[in-house]
């Protein structure tokens, strides 16, 4: 019972992988000349689920991957699924005094306001500004993009593919469902799933991840994140999101794709 509640705790739900220290404590400074990676792993969690695999309310962010997991869940491997990437802000840290102890934190810096307009966002909310870049915490941003996903998903998804465009493609999810792109500059990072197999009945929303995030107890940073998004498979519920457009889902085409909310 212990492994299993471990395993689960080790698993992403979703991932927004901002990291934000808390502590009184900072952690080192970032690397500002490492590259950074990015892996994720997807799998079928409509059949995860049913077999009882799978149980969203167990599994804590850690950014990092573990062998346990990817092992008890390979047989739900997706393969042939896309994912675009575009870096959309820089990372800073910063410190602040509060309750007679130093917060330290991380900040990205904005320059283009076009994925904060998408999510609902302007300039006047950031934390602070100059030489015409606006920053914004993790809080901010997690909060704006899944209120704005909430509020209208299908406006939302399509407003961030248009703004990943210019972006890269990750390799397509292997047999075991897993795809990583490496080298990349440090940074925020947008990801959005751009082409699914036939038999995926929802898309993920989309996310951000930071690179690099900070640890699980914010004395480190971690260069090399991994995330687990999840789809949907099988037959759709009665209750879904259409997209706009054929190239919104990829590989299902048409304006009849339909996609859920699911993150």
């Amino acid at each position: 019972m212990k492994k299993t509640k471990r395993l689960w705790a080790l698993l992403l739900a979703m991932v927004m992988a901002l990291g934000l220290i808390s502590t009184a404590f900072a952690a080192p400074t970032i690397d500002s000349g490492r590259k950074a990676s990015l892996s994720l792993y997807k799998y079928d969690i409509t059949a995860a689920s049913e077999d009882g695999a799978w149980n969203t309310a167990s599994y804590v962010s850690t950014g990092v991957q573990d062998d346990a997991v990817t092992d008890k869940l390979a047989q739900y491997a997706i393969q042939g699924v896309e994912f675009t990437y575009l870096r959309v802000a820089s990372i800073s840290t910063y410190s602040q005094r509060e309750s007679s102890q130093y917060k330290v934190g991380v900040l990205y810096g904005f320059a283009d306001d076009a994925v904060l307009q998408a999510i609902g966002l302007t300039k006047a909310d950031s934390y602070k500004s100059g030489n015409g870049v606006f920053y914004f915490t993790s809080d901010k941003l997690n909060k704006a993009l899944a209120d704005a996903l909430a509020d209208n998903a299908t406006t939302v998804k399509n407003a961030l593919e248009i703004a990943v465009r210019n972006g890269g493609a990750m390799p397509e999810t292997d047999a075991n469902g897993h795809s990583k792109v490496i080298g990349l500059e440090q940074g925020l990072y947008l990801v959005v799933e751009t082409r699914v197999p036939e038999n995926v009945t929802s898309t993920c929303n989309p996310f951000f991840v930071s690179l690099p995030m900070t640890t699980m107890d914010g004395k480190d940073w971690n260069y090399d994140v991994t995330v687990y998004p999840k789809n949907q498979t099988g037959s759709p519920d009665l209750e879904k999101t259409v997209r706009e457009g054929k190239n919104s889902t990829g590989k299902n085409g048409g304006t009849g794709d339909i996609a859920d909310g699911y993150a």
